[in-house]
C-alpha cells in the first residue's frame, strides 16, 4: 500500500514541477549557489532511493513523461516533504556533435539519486548555480 501511495504522491508532484516550469519565466528557475551546501543532517539514503523509484515510476508509467528537470524538481520536493534534507537538483553539460547536451539529476549525502550514475558522470555539472526551490 505504500508503493501505492508514493506513486500518487510522486504523479501530483510532477503535475506540480511541469506546472511551475511551464508558469516561471526563467530567471526564477537558477540562483548562485552556496558556497558548501549543507550537508543532511543525517543519512537517509535508502529512504531517499525509495521516493526517487516512485517518481521514476510515476514518470514511466503516469499521465505525462517529464523531462530530467521536471523529475528532478518533483523529486527534491518530495524529499523535502518527506523530512529528507540536503538534497541538491544538479545540472550538467557535455559536448556531443558540437552540440551541448544538458541533464538534471538529485545528489543526496554525496550520491545520484534516481538517475544512473554512470550516465550522469558523463556530465560536468555546472558549478555556481542551483536550480530554486519553488513554492
Amino acid at each position: 500500500m505504500r508503493d501505492w501511495k508514493d506513486l500518487v504522491h510522486a504523479q501530483a508532484a510532477l503535475v506540480r514541477a511541469h506546472r511551475d516550469m511551464r508558469s516561471r519565466p526563467t530567471g526564477e528557475m537558477v540562483r548562485d549557489e552556496p558556497d558548501r551546501p549543507d550537508p543532511p543532517v543525517l543519512d537517509r539514503i535508502e529512504d531517499a532511493r525509495r521516493v526517487a523509484l516512485a517518481v521514476n515510476r510515476a514518470a514511466a508509467f503516469g499521465i505525462f513523461r517529464p523531462k530530467c528537470l521536471v523529475r528532478s524538481m518533483a523529486l527534491r520536493r518530495l524529499l523535502n516533504a518527506a523530512g529528507i534534507e540536503g538534497a541538491h537538483v544538479r545540472v550538467g553539460v557535455y559536448l556531443a556533435h558540437g552540440q551541448f547536451i544538458a541533464h538534471a539529476w538529485v545528489e543526496y549525502a554525496g550520491q545520484v539519486v534516481g538517475d544512473d550514475p554512470a550516465f550522469v558522470a558523463r556530465y560536468v555539472p555546472m558549478t555556481g548555480l542551483q536550480v530554486a526551490e519553488l513554492e
